[in-house]
């Protein structure tokens, strides 16, 4: 069968999200033009107190930036300069940089798990507010894995444990952790908005394939969890049935979860959902966007 015209699907996808006039409009300039894309670094374990990039940093004022984490000039290239590869700081979407803020409401864990982590972002951005502590960087495809082991090593973290395991066998394993970063596989749709080619990514199969298995590996994640943790379910997608579909899904089904508000996301809050979870779009200017949403695990 044939993919739909892209036309049609990008039109299916503001309906889903509710959005119409110039906010829909907004959304598919960006998706056609692929000028959406914001840099930021954060610095890593490498990176001394006081230690500052040695480029012109854009000023930003956000409550949900993070800690440790700059915001390049337009036009800097931060993959160009040495302290780059000397591992002083590490190269990411500041889209990444808004979600990991769910980060800020959680108390330092004693152990955590970043399940899905290759190349490694939302780990450096984790170490970044809590340092490595007792953390596990998860990645089950081998090449994948090996990226991951590299950027961890490069940015002075050797001692975060590396390994290949499915969420099915976390989930047999036994082990438990104080906090699990989701960092879900998914249909992309964001990279459209970077100028990356992405194609399907809008169509329903690949969509609802994606939702099935972030289904799959929620239900995993949620037998690691010690009591009073939390999971950090993110995505780089736009769709709800990626996204608050997801939570909806294992909220019903296991209400010893809840979500959790995070007052620093406040402005983000979604509206397709009756719990807290949040959305960025292109149109908020601080990246292609995402989706985050906080779990707590009832005590």
């Amino acid at each position: 069968m044939s993919a739909e015209p892209a036309g049609k699907a990008e039109i299916r996808l503001c309906t889903r999200l509710g959005l119409v006039g110039q906010e829909a409009e907004s959304l598919l300039s960006a998706m056609r033009a692929g000028l959406s894309s914001r840099g930021a670094v954060v610095l890593t374990a490498r990176a001394s107190a006081g230690y500052v990039p040695p480029f012109p940093c854009a000023e930003l004022a956000a409550p949900w930036l993070p800690p440790r984490v700059y915001v390049p000039a337009e036009g800097v290239k931060p993959t160009a300069y040495d302290d780059y590869a000397a591992g002083l700081y590490y190269s990411l979407d500041l889209s990444s940089c808004w979600e990991s803020a769910c980060l800020a409401v959680v108390p330092p864990p004693a152990s955590s798990l970043d399940m899905c982590a290759a190349p490694g972002g939302k780990t450096m951005l984790m170490a970044a507010r809590f340092g490595v502590g007792t953390h596990t960087a998860n990645e089950v495809h081998p090449g994948r894995r090996g990226i991951l082991r590299q950027n961890l090593q490069q940015c002075g973290m050797p001692e975060v444990r590396v390994t290949g395991n499915r969420p099915d066998q976390w989930a047999r394993s036994g082990e438990s952790f104080d906090l699990l970063l989701v960092d879900a596989p998914c249909s992309g749709q964001s990279l459209l908005c970077k100028g990356i080619r992405n194609p399907g990514c809008l169509s329903a199969s690949m969509v609802n394939g994606n939702a099935k298995r972030q289904r799959g590996i929620m239900l995993s994640a949620v037998q690691c969890v010690n009591s009073g943790g939390h999971i950090v379910y993110t995505t780089c997608t736009y769709d709800p049935e990626e996204n608050e579909k997801v939570i909806a899904y294992i909220l019903k089904r296991h209400p010893e979860w809840e979500a959790v508000e995070v007052p620093q996301l406040a402005p983000f809050r979604s509206a397709l959902a009756a719990f807290p979870a949040y959305r960025l779009l292109p149109a908020h200017g601080f990246g292609a966007g995402g989706f985050c949403c906080l779990l707590q695990k009832n005590k």
